[in-house]
């Protein structure tokens, strides 16, 4: 099943969303091609993820009739590979009589380093030096690059899309699918999305998966995303990443907690990797990432946190035998989905734990901590559902209100029944204390 990112794909430039400028830019520099090769024979594209970088590149190349060659990310980019593949393509012409010339695109070039992949950013400029073809170089960061690898190219800039475009895109695809969704609903994943319309795209799948009406409610998941680099993005930098330090550094730009990093690890695992063996090291290094997220919790020694982190990052990446080249929906964590459909349970137990201890920071009622308060409501609930005249005291001295006893009754009529005995009790206390009469309460011993 194709993802709504490659399903509605725009396949010509006047249907990508955003960056006219840059799209401009980029097909005045092809155009120069016609006349003899230019003095920049390589573009690149830099800007943020889901700005439209790579989708325009292909849109260009099936515009101008140009046949392209491929080498992203999921690809070795070693110096033997990219003069094998780059180095070939730049010096010949097309296989096809009917394509004119062909374009070189090298995807995600501001992640070529490292031992694997020693000497391909090295093999690319001198190919770029002396290409016949035109090549398009794709990155996030281009200050990543040396400077005389960036003196070889044209640069050109997609900007983060704006709001509004994000939102008419989430509309467009709503009808397209026939989901009915709340307005306010898709300005928030827009809002969410910070310019990136890719994160905003998948955003919208999960969120209609499995239902054909999106309200505001369903939403609240999406408060998990970070703004600058997605969580997505540094699921498959760590599970697709052939060295310890670039999984690592996943995790660090990520800028997430790593408590969350790894129950989203701990989820995708076993979508990514299909090795039983790969399996088994991954599930060992999430492990021992939590064994030391526990002790880091408990003894508070927050210098056991890089322990934790590599097992979480370069130990999940290190555990399988080979890479998988395949591309995997990630999911959400399941525990994450959880809290936020029992998020209003959660608010309620807190809020009569509250009132279990009595006015806030006093424990003018009962002395402990909520903690200990939530502790008391399993045997609340037992006497709620079957001892009505008590139950009706303990909202009366704790101050229930409906909802509270909702929580511990599922019949809506006998929780209401409690509700207003308990009220009457309210009353006849207030009375006995209005003429100065010693009231009983639970809280008296002996």
């Amino acid at each position: 099943m194709l993802t709504w990112v490659e399903k509605y794909r725009p396949q010509k430039l006047r249907d990508i969303a955003g960056n006219p400028r840059a799209i401009k830019d980029l097909v005045k520099w092809a155009e120069s091609w016609k006349k003899g090769i230019p003095t920049k024979k390589a573009i690149l594209l830099h800007g943020p993820p889901g700005t439209g970088k790579t989708t325009t590149a292909y849109a260009l190349a099936r515009e101008l009739g140009y046949d392209y060659i491929e080498l992203n990310a999921s690809d070795s980019r070693t110096k033997d590979i990219v003069d094998r593949i780059i180095g070939n393509a730049s010096k010949l012409g097309t296989l096809n009589p009917n394509l004119v010339k062909k374009v070189l695109i090298i995807d995600e070039v501001d992640g070529i380093h490292g031992k694997e992949e020693y000497g391909g950013l090295a093999a690319l400029k001198k190919w770029i030096k002396t290409s016949l073809q035109p090549i398009i170089l794709i990155a996030n960061d281009p200050w990543a690059l040396p400077k005389e690898f960036r003196n070889l190219c044209e640069m050109v800039a997609f900007k983060r899309i704006d709001q509004r475009t994000v939102l008419k895109v989430l509309k467009k695809i709503c009808s397209r699918e026939g989901i009915t969704a709340d307005e306010r609903a898709l300005k928030l994943i827009a809002t969410n999305s910070n310019g990136d319309l890719r994160s905003a795209i998948n955003d919208l799948q999960s969120l209609s998966e499995g239902k054909k009406k999106i309200s505001l409610d369903d939403t609240d998941i999406l408060t998990i995303r970070d703004s600058e680099l997605r969580i997505f993005e540094t699921m498959a930098r760590i599970f697709k990443a052939t060295s310890c330090d670039r999984a690592k550094e996943a995790l660090r730009e990520s800028e997430e907690q790593p408590e969350t990093v790894l129950m989203w690890v701990a989820e995708n695992l076993p979508i990514e990797y299909e090795d039983p063996s790969d399996l088994a090291r991954g599930y060992d290094s999430i492990s021992k990432a939590d064994i030391f997220l526990g002790r880091i919790e408990r003894r508070q020694d927050w210098g056991l946190l890089k322990y934790a982190v590599d097992y979480m990052s370069a130990g999940v990446a290190m555990a399988k035998k080979r890479r998988y080249h395949k591309w995997s929906r990630y999911q959400y964590p399941k525990i994450l989905t959880i809290y936020a459909e029992t998020r209003k349970k959660r608010e309620i137990m807190n809020s009569i734990a509250e009132k279990l201890q009595g006015k806030k920071d006093t424990y003018e009622k009962c002395h402990g901590s909520k903690k200990l308060m939530k502790s008391y409501l399993p045997i609340m609930r037992i006497i709620f559902n079957n001892n009505y005249e008590m139950a009706a005291q303990i909202a009366s001295e704790f101050e229930l209100n409906l909802e509270d006893i909702s929580f511990f009754i599922e019949d809506n009529e006998t929780a209401g029944k409690i509700y207003y005995r308990a009220k009457e009790l309210t009353s006849e206390r207030i009375k006995l204390k209005t003429r100065g009469e010693k009231q009983i309460s639970l809280l008296e011993f002996g």
